[in-house]
């Protein structure tokens, strides 16, 4: 069984492993150790020697769990339980665990609480103290791999055709549903991974039957599960979040530059994860790269299309670009806005600059006179003698008082002839609808 877990998890790089030290993969365990980076690393394995599942499961003697983080910090629970063999005895256990799966413990305590004492005594970057307590998240895989004799009868039963007998339709539908009739009922059967009576794989979106495989081909079957279901959690995460980010952006006051600057930079955060986690979260999974082998490619292929993954991934990616186009605008607006404080400021020194041009000149001008020898300066006089030396002043003040006067007249005349023309625009509008109204009714 394969569960999502929520938050996500900070390990340090140094405690995590390959997850083929964890699970025999056999001739896989090449590929998966080439795409360690990309694919879920391994944080614990350990065998648990009491687990209690919710009442209406199966009872079982000790389960194997594992916890994996994946490149953006996404836990995934591996659980590893033996159940009796019987459709019904497994179909209960797949309900129980997937429908009350915060019913499980170990020794008492529920399985997540156990994880994270475990994370703590892991020594996690982040650990219970600091971040939020586990939670089972809404995505689960669980994949059925039964005994000899099971496998047998199973095997016999289906030696042709894409038909599915009562016994598969109960164990993949979880016992939700019974049908005698021999229909597929959605269940999908890829052609490559069905060989009669030899081996057979039909499995549903949350349920794996696989029959006659050797270990490691259905470890890496569970491995290709678990990206699916990481996939499909971060689609939904990244969904949400872009939601938020709009809804930032939506009720954002922005009163000042400085406030469009921190909501900018804040959206470009939050579109850098957002665009993080749809790489490495959603599609780094969505293709059959990771591990190039015809069965996990037909296995993944299958599960993938029935998880509706391909149009997930379109249709996330687009809303991605929503937020990177609000962004866009708001990268507009910001910088609209210093265009304008900058021209702002321009004007404001240019006219400075000007008006102490118009005050300083004249008083360097009669400074000048003053300063000149000439018999029109006479030194028992005061130069704050307006009655003797206002032809100076005048001479002086007089360009530029007309200066100031003509820039205010035509200052007025410019606004003016712009009002003019926003009303004539309006009269013009009017003007033509009313000819088109004319000319409708005249039948032209």
């Amino acid at each position: 069984m394969t569960y999502h877990l929520t938050p996500q998890v900070r390990v340090a790089d140094d405690m995590l492993r390959p997850l083929s030290e964890a699970l025999d993969l056999g001739r896989f365990a090449a590929h998966v150790e080439a795409s360690g980076r990309l694919l879920p690393r391994l944080v614990l394995h350990e065998r648990v020697p009491e687990i209690t599942l919710p009442p209406s499961a199966a009872r079982v003697d000790g389960a194997a769990v594992i916890l994996a983080v994946t490149p953006r910090w996404d836990p995934l629970l591996f659980v590893d339980v033996e159940i009796p063999d019987g459709s019904d005895a497994i179909a209960d256990t797949l309900y129980a665990t997937w429908q009350d799966r915060s019913a499980m413990r170990v020794g008492g305590a529920p399985l997540t609480e156990w994880l994270d004492e475990r994370l703590h005594a892991y020594r996690v970057t982040a650990g219970p103290a600091d971040q939020p307590p586990l939670e089972f998240g809404r995505n689960v895989h669980q994949s059925v791999f039964p005994g000899a004799a099971h496998a047998q009868r199973l095997l016999a039963e289906h030696t042709s055709g894409d038909a599915v007998s009562q016994e598969v339709v109960a164990i993949v539908l979880r016992g939700t549903l019974n049908d005698g009739t021999g229909a597929t009922l959605g269940i999908r059967r890829p052609e490559t991974l069905n060989n009669p009576g030899q081996t057979m794989v039909a499995h549903g979106r949350g349920v794996s039957l696989i029959v006659g495989y050797a270990p490691p081909v259905e470890n890496a079957f569970a491995l290709a599960a678990a990206g699916i279901v990481n996939a499909v959690a971060a689609v939904h995460r990244i969904r949400r979040q872009a939601f938020e980010a709009l809804e930032l952006d939506r009720t954002a006051v922005v009163e000042t530059t400085e406030g469009a600057r921190a909501l900018v930079t804040q959206l470009s955060r939050r579109l850098s994860d957002l665009q993080l986690d749809l790489s490495f979260s959603v599609e780094a999974y969505a293709d059959t790269i990771l591990i190039p082998e015809l069965l996990i490619e037909s296995f993944h292929s299958s599960l993938r299309d029935v998880s509706a993954l391909a149009d997930a991934v379109t249709n996330t990616s687009r809303i991605v670009d929503r937020v990177n186009a609000v962004l866009a605008t708001r990268c507009v607006d910001l910088e609209t806005a210093s265009q304008e404080y900058a021209e702002g400021r321009d004007r404001v020194l240019a006219t400075v600059i000007a008006a102490g041009s118009v005050i300083a000149l004249p008083p360097a001008l009669l400074l000048a006179f003053f300063g000149v020898n000439s018999s029109d300066v006479d030194p028992r006089r005061s130069i704050l003698d307006v009655q003797h030396y206002g032809v100076a002043y005048a001479i002086a003040w007089l360009p530029f008082v007309l200066l100031i006067a003509v820039g205010l007249v035509a200052r007025r005349r410019v606004s003016l002839s712009l009002s003019a023309s926003e009303a004539v625009i309006p009269d013009q509008r009017r003007t033509r609808r009313s000819w088109l109204g004319r000319s409708r009714r005249d039948g032209r």
